[in-house]
């Protein structure tokens, strides 16, 4: 079996576990100390406006709660709490936002802890409060009527969430069997008890239940859905304190989610202002009081705004963490922000040959006025914009660049072109020098490239990235991507490798890369190279997920059985233990003999509060009566 039908059936046991809920029960502590929080009953119960669950007990209780994910649910941690009376755990609850309530006692702790868990079925608004001696975990009722959920039934399933990383760009696809036309989203800041959030309602789009961290140097920390209100609710979490930066399109096989981090508006306030870049980061009162001024002189102007332009360079630093998509379609200049508002082109022009340093000619014919507000892009790609926009032409030669309607041609006098060579080749010292011919068809290619991978067809855009890297063997992130696209889109494993290992060597420190070769030479089951490229991929000091599961999983295949253990353990201590992971040492336990630690996985599979399905259940419970 190849190791990604091996993956495939590890992913299979992980969304089969999530269909049912296992049957089981606790008790409470023999030996209950005369200073514990007993806890003698727990009613669920619809009020008029609310859900209520009351747990009561017997003296003023010292607890703490959160959130887990995976499945999403509520945990509340009492401490020196015991069970007493005839509570049966799980308790299973037909309406409302819970499906089910766990309990149990960990007595490894110090003091002994009765946790009780609510596993959420959508994420409204709840609290937990005390009232004298008990806590109330109290919701939200749903504000949807029963006969409108019922007439709002699902449309389509998502099957799937892709998260796809490139460069400063994330893209978050939700796959379903046809486009999702219908969405909405909403932008939530930080607050105490969750980090800044975008939230996409789909109305009549199912879902199995989706939690998936995002790479570490993401925007995006956690991507999940949930059901919520006869639709799905899409949930991401962001990596810092600030919404990131995003765009949702409609897919024919569902829905994109393009991610990017928060742009830093401090330069373009301290252009605005006059203010220090320090007195904007401390919010100092002189920054309240110009901004007032600002917006004070702005709206006692008239209607009609005048004819006006702002330009901003961009810092290099910027520029350089935010770089790589524009550089795969080609533009590579220098990064500025422009806003023109009905400013003459041929002072537009004026303006982009200050700041790129080239000679600019623009032919009289040529004519207009222009509206535009680009931000920390490139010059190049601000002229093709006006360009397109204006049906415009260019042609580039030594240093010039000579703009005219398309329907015309400039001739290049050709006495002149030698002479300007002669000089181009006398100052090639000091003077900048022009892009190699190689490298402007690269460009053309990856632009070409670019748009057949928007449009789904992989295997065209591979053909021209593989045009692009002939022409500029240099380009690690192009070797990257045509690995990328060769194992992940198209299953090309020799491919795959052979420009994996071409990127290892370009990007050497590119952990994401070493794991593709890796993943590509596994496959075509050459262990030695494939083991060498995983050592690599998880030798950071916080390996990604991916990762450390791949090379579990590839060295179970390959009797490694102490090595997948120790991955999959150092993978729990990073990111928390999962289902994955349980099954798949539950599994390695038993091809070991180890039926004792075997045992353990099992019952901690059924004491997880995921859903298995009957047949799996009935397995491992027949397994542990053994």
């Amino acid at each position: 079996m190849t190791l990604m039908a091996r993956l495939k059936n590890v992913c299979l046991i992980a969304v089969l576990i999530l269909l049912c809920v296992p049957l089981n029960s606790v008790a409470a502590d023999d030996e209950i100390k005369a200073d514990s929080y007993r806890i003698s009953d727990l009613k669920w119960q619809q009020n008029a406006d609310s859900w209520v669950c009351e747990i009561f007990g017997d003296r003023v209780p010292a607890y703490t709660m959160y959130e887990l994910f995976s499945p999403h649910r509520l945990i509340i941690d009492i401490a020196n709490g015991n069970f007493v009376g005839s509570i049966n755990f799980p308790m299973k609850v037909d309406k409302g936002p819970v499906t089910l309530i766990k309990g149990v006692v960990l007595t490894d702790q110090n003091p002994v802890v009765a946790r009780i868990e609510f596993l959420l079925a959508d994420d409204r608004p709840y609290s937990v409060t005390s009232s004298g001696n008990d806590i109330l975990v109290q919701f939200e009722n749903d504000t949807q009527s029963p006969a409108a959920n019922q007439s709002n039934d699902p449309e389509r399933l998502i099957k799937d969430i892709n998260i796809d990383w490139s460069g400063s760009m994330t893209r978050v696809q939700l796959l379903a069997d046809g486009p999702i036309q219908k969405y909405q989203s909403t932008e939530l800041a930080k607050e105490k008890d969750h980090p800044a959030r975008l939230i996409v309602d789909l109305p009549g789009i199912a879902t199995q239940g989706h939690a998936i961290p995002a790479n570490d140097s993401s925007p995006i920390s956690l991507v999940r859905t949930e059901n919520y209100k006869g639709g799905t609710r899409v949930i991401l979490d962001s990596a810092t304190d600030d919404l990131f930066r995003y765009a949702i399109a409609v897919q024919k096989d569902g829905l994109l989610i393009n991610v990017e981090p928060a742009a830093d508006a401090t330069p373009l306030i301290a252009e605005i202002t006059g203010l220090s870049t320090a007195d904007i980061a401390h919010g100092t009162p002189a920054l309240s009081s110009a901004a007032k001024t600002a917006s004070t002189t702005a709206s006692s102007q008239g209607a009609e705004k005048k004819p006006s332009t702002a330009v901003m360079k961009s810092s290099k630093s910027a520029a350089k963490a935010s770089n790589t998509d524009f550089a795969f379609a080609g533009y590579t200049e220098q990064r500025i922000s422009v806003d023109f508002y009905k400013i003459d082109l041929h002072n537009v022009f004026r303006l982009i040959g200050e700041i790129s340093g080239r000679n600019i000619v623009v032919d009289e014919k040529v004519g207009g006025s222009l509206t535009l507000a680009l931000n920390d892009v490139p010059w190049d790609f601000v002229l093709d914009v006006i360009l397109n926009l204006k049906d415009l032409a260019k042609e580039e030669r030594f240093n010039t660049i000579v703009i005219s309607q398309k329907s015309d041609s400039f001739t290049w006098p050709q006495r002149s072109e030698e002479t300007l060579a002669i000089k181009k080749e006398a100052i090639s010292v000091t003077k900048r020098m022009e892009v190699p011919k190689e490298k402007l068809e690269a460009r053309k290619f990856i632009r070409q490239a670019k748009n057949l991978e928007d449009s789904g067809n992989y295997e065209g855009a591979v053909t021209f990235y593989e045009k692009a890297f002939q022409s500029w063997p240099e380009n690690g992130d192009l070797a990257k991507r045509i690995t990328f696209l060769s194992l992940v889109k198209l299953g090309l494993n020799a491919k795959a490798a052979h420009y994996g290992q071409i990127a290892s060597k370009l990007l050497p420190q590119d952990a994401d890369v070493a794991l593709q070769t890796a993943l590509s030479l596994a496959n075509m089951e050459m262990v030695k190279e494939a083991k060498s490229y995983f050592d690599f991929a998880v030798s950071g000091e916080r390996p990604s997920r991916q990762a450390l599961a791949s090379y579990a999983a590839f060295s179970e295949q390959n009797s490694s059985n102490e090595m997948a253990l120790s991955l999959l353990e150092r993978f729990e201590r990073i990111y928390g233990t999962s289902l994955e992971t349980l099954v798949s040492k539950a599994r390695i336990y038993d091809n070991m003999g180890d039926a004792e630690n075997a045992s353990k996985e099992y019952q901690a599979i059924l004491l997880s509060g995921c859903k298995v399905p009957a047949d799996l259940e009935k397995y491992i419970k027949e397994r542990l009566h053994r």
